[in-house]
């Protein structure tokens, strides 16, 4: 065979070889019009930053008061910091947890099964002083309401504080959800922030309210629904759904300011992922329950264990995006590994990868290190950066002219 005949035979064997290899994936074109970004002050936008759990080490005590500890942590040198060196990296909002398992605020009537009488003295002008340090600093926030702790066994003074979990009549009892909403949502959306003519209800700064912390680990409805180990009190699917509803209804009937939940994973938050359980927080779901119930965008974690076998399940919204999700909202993903562990990423991949695959922004977990092995804020700073120096028409939030005022409830226009 001459010269010529063996190099055809050598391209020939090289192309069916190129033709039998796997297809390499390639990223999805997002809608145009960014419709899958979160929809704000007249634009479409990439939410990236951090979760901030606590600030000073006071696990619901940032704002309130564990009055049985005299512990107490809020301080707005500490809160400009945080927001400075977040927005020097290129963030722009920090999803920051307020009651929790409830052993700072709200106020209750008894410790376990008891109704919300009010907030402390402490709660209102620090959570409004953190919003004008938000303002000031160009920081945007979406506040976590409640967490599946909530749902733990009541607590005493020697081990969480008196009322650290326990809570579980909140969402099951419909006087004591009533009494949550009118006692301390309520007069919390309504309180002045400053001088500014907002309120919080009102405040630009307050992008969004994060209704429950993974509310699928507080519900027990195998085999979807298993809750976690320490949940002593668990509840059904329809009564964390009725509760979540009434207080969304709430936000948007009292307030200008989006809605979500933090979902524990696309498992229970998605109709197309592999192995997904479906999605429990549509539309449909809470509106049963109030009419303005429904969330004005979805939210899933992400950790390593979701990664799956990507044959017959996965969670990773790596593999996983927003198109294959099946998703009907714009979906953020609110807590991934600060340092990208268990993802098989470095930090500044995973970001990039979760913003080619459509979703509408990423919160990493945590600011400060909680020492659970997934670094902190530090390992993700150079990531955040070089994402938000990319796309900074996607990241920087630009309000357009916004008049202060305190919000009319439809009833009383």
């Amino acid at each position: 065979m001459n010269y010529l005949s063996r190099l055809v035979v050598v391209v020939l064997i090289l192309l069916s070889a190129v033709a039998v290899l796997p297809a390499a994936a390639s990223s999805p074109v997002c809608p145009a019009n960014r419709s899958h970004l979160i929809s704000r002050f007249g634009g479409h936008w990439f939410l990236v930053g951090a979760n901030v759990p606590w600030l000073n080490g006071g696990y619901g005590a940032d704002f309130a008061t564990v009055e049985e500890w005299n512990q107490h942590t809020y301080s707005a040198t500490a809160t400009r910091a945080m927001f400075r060196a977040l927005r020097q990296q290129g963030a722009n909002t920090v999803r920051w947890w307020l009651f929790a398992d409830g052993r700072g605020a709200p106020e209750f009537n008894a410790n376990s099964g008891g109704a919300v009488t009010g907030l402390d003295a402490n709660f209102l002008p620090n959570l409004a002083s953190a919003i004008q340090i938000a303002a000031e600093e160009d920081m945007y926030l979406v506040f976590n309401l409640w967490s599946f702790d909530m749902l733990m066994a009541d607590s005493n003074v020697y081990g969480r504080g008196e009322h650290a979990g326990g809570h579980r009549d909140l969402i099951t009892e419909s006087a004591k959800r009533a009494s949550f909403i009118n006692n301390a949502l309520l007069p919390m959306l309504q309180y002045p922030v400053g001088n500014s003519g907002y309120t919080v209800g009102t405040h630009p700064h307050v992008l969004a309210w994060d209704i429950f912390n993974e509310p699928e680990f507080g519900i027990n409805e195998p085999p979807h629904f298993v809750p976690a180990a320490d949940v002593a009190q668990p509840v059904t699917l329809a009564q964390m759904q009725q509760f979540i509803a009434e207080i969304s209804g709430a936000i948007h009937r009292h307030s200008n300011q989006l809605t979500t939940v933090g979902s524990a994973s696309m498992k229970w938050n998605s109709i197309g992922a592999l192995g997904a359980a479906g999605n429990f927080w549509n539309d449909a779901a809470l509106t049963a329950y109030d009419p303005q119930g429904y969330l004005d965008f979805y939210q899933i974690h992400y950790y390593g264990w979701m990664n799956g076998d990507e044959r017959y399940w996965s969670y990773s919204p790596l593999f996983i995006d927003w198109y294959e999700g099946q998703f009907d909202k714009p979906v953020v993903i609110g807590e991934v590994p600060a340092n990208a562990g268990g993802t098989n990423r470095a930090p500044s991949q995973l970001l990039a990868g979760l913003r080619a695959n459509c979703y509408a922004g990423v919160w990493v977990w945590p600011y400060f290190q909680v020492n659970d092995g997934t670094g902190e804020w530090v390992d993700a700073a150079a990531a955040v950066s070089a994402l938000a120096s990319s796309v900074s028409s996607e990241v920087r939030i630009v309000k357009a002219a916004l008049t202060p005022r305190v919000y009319i409830p439809l009833a009383l226009r």
